[in-house]
């Protein structure tokens, strides 16, 4: 088998690339250094030669002259150095969307079908579980944990059990092939980065200058640049590649476990169909850099200039590529062999079991009445919002938060701190009621309940980051501004990602000091949907508190 790229390949091929850059002229050219008059880098015309260059030095391709499942390494699974524990991983993913979807004969399904799959590699003792997420979207990911999580879209739209064994058999096949180990280069650039950025700071503090050096601000952008690289073409060609394997290894999978290889190639092209349905995306965005345009002609170029960088780092290959190339892999490989049926009843008696049909619909109720409430149709939503929070689902957390944010829009006190109360208590928590919770504290300047939530909150959810800019703003508004920079450092290094809010959190005007508009205070997150004219704009709820601390899962 031939692993995903180990750290050192990855600094190599780095190297590689940046070696690839300066001959086609990607680099910044004699007289355009330090030239970004519209924030746009001097490197960007030349982007599609870098992709070339880029593509020259990646390892060969997988599943040309043999099958891919031929050259996995069977045997006890060697746990990703990304790992941070199956039952953090999964409290972590909570914090990042609107919780999980649980019904107990689906969860048995999913936990058999993995197990089947599974079986079928050779692999032995890997760890996970498979996960629906409450997300509307044709969503699949798995983690270095060995979790897998599919969205709630899917379960409306696939036709058999073939075609979750394709979606639960790609995801596995990025944890087999160990793809999540070439994410470290990534994490070690930007906390390298981040550590450069620091000490440079803190050597323009200690100087006691409002600015840093020419010379300091030209390694801070040469650093960005080399970040850029990999971010937007270097890991993405890898993360493309990736996508591919997964495919193709999946469908080996599905073979040995008895499951049609075909079902690959239809739930690629379910993905499409949605793909295609949900372009009005790019055309909101054509409709906003057109307003953009007549108000800021900079601004604009900016904004195409990050919307062609964003297309260009896209880390998954087009999807009617992907079907193209399992189509050819099965013909390549198994176009002389009988391969099995597809199996439509089987899946069909699983989402028409009793559980699983109800989840299915009071959660489609709980997406109408989101909808609902955003557009100011509030007694519509509340009336949803009461399905959602019914039967099977009456305690999750998801539907009885929509109904809490319908009914303080509604003015109806009793109902949303009744179903504030049950989202707080369900067994599979969501981060919005905290942050409600958080929001409605500091609206009350009760800073320190307010902090204690978000400590909670960072408990619940495994220590996610999506806490740290929270923690940060309350800090300072208590005055604990010495706590509140440790925590700024903390998130610059170990959580990149939040490092721009944790930076613009630790400018909260401490007590005695001026605030400004950038800073203030922020209105709670109680809903207070904007009406379509100012005459019907209603005032804003009082923000509904909890009497009793959370459920801790």
């Amino acid at each position: 088998m031939q692993p995903a790229p180990a750290p050192q390949k990855v600094v190599r091929a780095a190297a590689l690339a940046l070696a690839v850059l300066v001959v086609t002229g990607c680099a910044a050219q004699s007289g355009q250094t330090g030239k970004a008059d519209d924030g746009k880098p001097s490197w960007v015309p030349n982007l599609s030669s870098v992709s070339s260059g880029v593509s020259s030095i990646m390892p060969a391709e997988k599943g040309e002259k043999a099958t891919v499942i031929s050259e996995l390494k069977t045997g006890r699974y060697e746990a990703s150095s990304l790992a941070i524990g199956e039952e953090k991983d999964l409290a972590q993913r909570r914090a990042a969307g609107v919780g999980f979807a649980r019904a107990a004969s689906l969860v048995q399904y999913l936990t058999a079908l993995r197990t089947q799959v599974l079986a079928a590699s050779g692999v032995t003792d890997v760890p996970g579980r498979v996960t629906v997420l409450a997300n509307p979207a044709f969503a699949a990911y798995s983690t270095p944990d060995g979790n897998i999580y599919l969205a709630m879209g899917w379960l409306r739209n696939l036709e058999n059990a073939d075609e979750m064994a394709a979606i639960v058999a790609h995801e596995l096949s990025h944890v087999l092939l160990t793809h999540h180990t070439a994410d470290l280069w990534g994490d070690l650039q930007h906390k390298g980065q981040a550590l450069q950025e620091i000490a440079i700071r803190a050597k323009a503090d200690q100087s006691k200058s409002k600015t840093v050096s020419k010379a300091d601000a030209k390694t801070i952008k040469d650093a960005q640049f080399v970040a850029d690289i990999s971010d937007k073409l270097l890991l993405p060609g890898w993360s493309r590649r990736q996508e591919r394997e997964a495919d193709l290894l999946g469908v080996d999978l599905m073979i040995r476990a008895n499951y049609s290889p075909a079902a690959m190639v239809s739930m690629l092209e379910k993905l499409k169909a949605w793909e295609d349905q949900n372009k009005e995306s790019d055309e909101a965005f054509l409709e906003q850099l057109k307003q953009t345009a007549q108000a800021d002609a900079g601004q604009a170029v900016n904004m195409l200039y990050k919307k062609a960088v964003s297309t260009v780092s896209v880390n998954h290959p087009k999807t009617e590529d992907r079907i193209n190339d399992v189509a050819q892999y099965l013909d390549r490989h198994y176009g002389d062999k009988k391969l099995p049926d597809m199996h439509p009843a089987a899946w069909k008696d699983i989402v028409t079991r009793p559980d699983v049909a109800e989840m299915v619909k009071n959660y489609d109720s709980a997406f109408q009445a989101k909808k609902l409430l955003d557009a100011n149709k509030l007694l519509e939503s509340f009336a949803e919002a009461k399905v959602a929070a019914s039967g099977s689902t009456a305690t999750d957390a998801y539907p009885n938060w929509i109904l809490a944010r319908a009914a303080t829009s509604l003015h109806r006190q009793g109902d949303a701190t009744a179903a504030l109360q049950r989202a707080l208590s369900s067994a599979e928590p969501i981060p919005q009621i905290y942050e409600d919770t958080i929001a409605g504290y500091e609206h009350a300047n009760n800073i320190q309940t307010a902090l204690t939530w978000t400590d909670k909150a960072s408990s619940v959810f495994g220590g996610a980051p999506r806490w740290r800019p929270v923690k940060i703003r309350l800090l300072r508004k208590a005055g604990k501004t010495a706590e509140a920079d440790a925590q700024t450092l903390d998130c610059s290094v170990n959580a990149q990602d939040w490092r721009r809010l944790c930076q613009e959190a630790n400018q909260t005007p401490a007590p005695g000091q001026k605030a400004t508009p950038a800073t203030a205070t922020p209105k709670p997150t109680t809903p207070t949907p904007a009406p379509a004219t100012p005459a019907a704009r209603q005032p804003v709820p009082r923000p509904v508190l909890p009497t009793t601390p959370p459920r801790t899962p």
